[in-house]
């Protein structure tokens, strides 16, 4: 009978304190309070991208840590102040988008705001449509998007915009003909890092908002791959790997080949003796 473990929760809540150097000793300190069974390895593939999240599971349900939620259930299109949704959102985007594609900052005249941020959204469908109508005559599938919708409502009325990525089998200067609500649509052609990929552009649409912030994407996009497993990294190889940068480095360059690393993040639970360890890294 295979042994049950349990490790459905949210390890970036639990370890949320983050290590910048620790002393082999210290990790040992630290270790001998740990009530974990071992540590799994989940693997989240998105295009070139390669995240990398090694975290305690436990034997006792009891030891494992309390926290609002489990991590297994992919987060809903919902308000981005929801961290776990902004890193799945660049994952999702990694997956579809990339050299060539198109993204874009869409904004309403003043005046012409839109009444709420449903509202908007719908304007936004409607905007969608219209390029959808278009490529329908031209021969083309429906274009691929995903786009977030930012909604301040303050003491100098209401700000709202879009920011979009859309597939790039576009002419820059038609799409922005059938945005009917603003003069100052500003569209690009994307230009993604090598290490990073389109991570500082996603980060940069849905950074912590100061109102509202919801997004949407069109059907039919392609999920990031997610495997998981047990045994890639036991509890002393990652006590080790916690300690020294390079040797994580080398480790996580013999378990993913033919992937660069980017880098990674070393995380600690003195209450229950784990390290939490996320890393990136992208095939060329």
């Amino acid at each position: 009978m295979r042994k049950k473990y349990y490790d459905n929760y949210d390890y970036e809540e639990a370890y949320n304190e983050q290590i910048e150097k620790l002393e082999e000793a210290e990790a040992e300190r630290i270790a001998k309070k740990g009530k974990g069974a071992g540590y799994r390895t989940t693997t989240t593939e998105a295009g070139k991208m390669i995240e990398v999240d090694i975290y305690p599971t436990f034997n006792v349900r009891h030891d494992m840590p309390r926290t609002k939620r489990g991590r297994e259930s992919r987060p809903a299109q919902k308000n981005l102040n929801d961290k776990r949704a902004r890193r799945y959102l660049n994952q999702l985007a990694s997956a579809n988008f990339g050299k060539g594609d198109l993204w874009g900052t869409f904004t309403y005249r003043a005046g012409e705001e839109p009444e709420s941020i449903d509202d908007a959204e719908k304007k936004f469908g409607n905007f969608i449509r219209r390029i959808n109508r278009r490529r329908k005559r031209a021969g083309k599938e429906n274009i691929k998007y995903i786009y977030v919708t930012e909604w301040e409502d303050g003491e100098k009325g209401v700000r709202c915009h879009h920011h979009a990525i859309l597939s790039g089998d576009v002419d820059r200067d038609e799409i922005e003909q059938l945005w009917y609500h603003g003069d100052r649509t500003e569209t690009k052609r994307l230009a993604p890092d090598p290490d990073t990929h389109i991570a500082g552009l996603v980060h940069y649409i849905t950074k912590d908002p100061k109102g509202k912030k919801r997004w949407k994407t069109s059907k039919g996009l392609k999920k990031p791959t997610i495997t998981r497993s047990y045994s890639k990294f036991g509890k002393t190889k990652v006590r080790k790997m916690a300690c020294d940068y390079t040797l994580l480095e080398s480790e996580l360059k013999k378990k993913y080949k033919n992937a660069r690393f980017v880098d990674a993040k070393v995380y600690q639970n003195e209450i229950n003796g784990g390290f939490y360890i996320y890393a990136r890294m992208v095939r060329d």
